[in-house]
């Protein structure tokens, strides 16, 4: 089919896959392979990248397996987290995306062979049972009430959320655990569908177009924009919505969760070249930037956020320089003034003083820059812990498993990083002895 087709060729083949893909699913949970279609080498991702990549060469393919981020801006092929085994009562989403975003969403039901797929500008449509012709199904629409009372709302497990925002959502509406999700919203079977998340980008990519297209609204809960947000989402059928970010944002009862991704090869060249741009933004002030952090490491499950240091010789000066140009690349300064001391250390607090920034949803990756005094010891920390991590690749499977252990159990980010820390002690405390026999020290490469 090659790389230049309709927004029609793009939205009718993905439903077609979307369904093959489904069958696939469904036979693997029933195991009986009947179809025809389950079984063999190829699990359910690499089915979807092998028929994409052999009808779209010259189209990226990206998901599957793993976090994917908003952007790069161009043509590509966005897969969502496949059900896994025992999971195939979950939706399977593909999205294609141009260089506006995502403009082909398509959602499957495998167990139950129910799609709703949608093209920019060209509405949304349900189809049942094959889906061979489901991107010419009938145009469906979300509900047209206007009541946030009894509202009939989806959820995909409410045993998981904060205590304040059951209680807070159970008060108002009519809150039922999730069947269809955002299926049975793009329909009008109901009302709004609400996760606190993590909901990865392929799934949020695809959804953003099918609720668009139906008449709906999708944001975080906090109102941010999906693609951008915190991975929670709110979906609703467009005039309750606004009343739903209230009730949430009442109850004060919503954080973002913490993500973790699997790790990407690129992050490591993109990590330097944030940091070479960086220096270059900030100008002689900036004595170093370093990419730190999980993303700096190979093969280390990370939040999908790059952690930039900077070294400065003065916080304050820093401070007042960095501000303006920092603001026009879309940073936002973060009353976080110092950084944990570590356990065990009796260092004056004063001594792990800090200045923090951070970027999300654009231009470019998100970004947290953390600014330290040259030669002080969280500058050092940061350092070591990731250069012990490189050292040691072997260890890094172990704590990607914690991280990730820690993000399921975990629901707020504030909470993440407070258990965190003490492992990051504990590091610390290994890597200490190795850079003494090793002769490490800050800055060297």
């Amino acid at each position: 089919m090659g790389a230049r087709m309709t927004d029609r060729e793009a939205l009718a083949f993905a439903v077609r896959l979307a369904a093959r893909a489904g069958r696939r699913t469904a036979a693997e949970h029933r195991a009986t392979g009947a179809d025809g279609e389950a079984g063999g080498a190829l699990t359910v991702p690499e089915f979807l990248r092998t028929e994409l990549a052999a009808a779209f060469p010259d189209v990226a393919v990206c998901g599957g397996a793993g976090m994917v981020r908003p952007g790069p801006p161009g043509p590509r092929w966005v897969i969502g987290p496949p059900p896994g085994a025992g999971e195939a009562g979950r939706p399977l989403c593909l999205a294609y995306e141009d260089a506006s975003g995502p403009v082909v969403g398509v959602v499957h039901l495998p167990l139950e062979g129910r799609t709703v797929a949608a093209g920019r500008g060209l509405g949304c449509r349900l189809s049942v049972g094959d889906a061979a012709e489901g991107a010419d199904g009938p145009p469906v629409r979300t509900s047209g009430r206007a009541e946030l009372t009894g509202a009939r709302t989806l959820t995909d497990g409410p045993a998981g959320w904060p205590e304040a925002l059951l209680t807070a959502v159970h008060r108002k509406v009519a809150l039922v655990a999730s069947g269809g999700g955002v299926l049975d919203v793009a329909t009008g079977r109901a009302d709004a569908w609400l996760s606190t998340g993590p909901v990865e980008y392929g799934e949020r990519a695809a959804l953003s177009v099918v609720v668009a297209e139906a008449g709906g609204r999708v944001t975080d809960l906090g109102g941010a924009p999906v693609l951008t947000g915190d991975g929670s989402v709110l979906v609703s059928n467009g005039p309750l919505h606004e009343g739903f970010v209230a009730l949430v944002a009442e109850a004060g009862a919503h954080e973002p969760k913490p993500v973790v991704a699997d790790p990407d090869p690129g992050w490591a060249d993109e990590g330097v070249a944030l940091a070479e741009g960086m220096r270059a933004l900030l100008g002689p002030l900036a004595l170093r930037a370093e990419h730190i952090g999980s993303t700096s490491v190979p093969g280390m499950a990370a939040k999908p956020v790059f952690d930039l240091q900077v070294s400065v010789a003065d916080l304050a000066e820093a401070a007042r320089a960095f501000d303006g140009p920092l603001a026009g690349a879309g940073f936002v300064a973060a009353p976080y003034l110092r950084d944990h001391v570590p356990a065990g250390r009796t260092d004056d607090p004063k001594r792990w003083a800090k200045r923090f920034w951070s970027r999300r949803g654009g231009p470019g990756p998100d970004v947290n820059l953390h600014v330290r005094r040259t030669g002080s010891p969280n500058e050092r920390l940061a350092l070591l812990f990731r250069d012990w991590f490189r050292a040691h690749p072997e260890t890094v499977p172990a704590y990607a498993r914690f991280k990730r252990e820690l993000a399921h159990r975990i629901p707020e980010i504030g909470a993440y990083a407070d258990v965190k820390d003490p492992v990051v002690d504990l590091v610390i405390e290994v890597a200490e002895p190795w850079a003494a026999a090793t002769g490490w020290h800050p800055g060297q490469r």
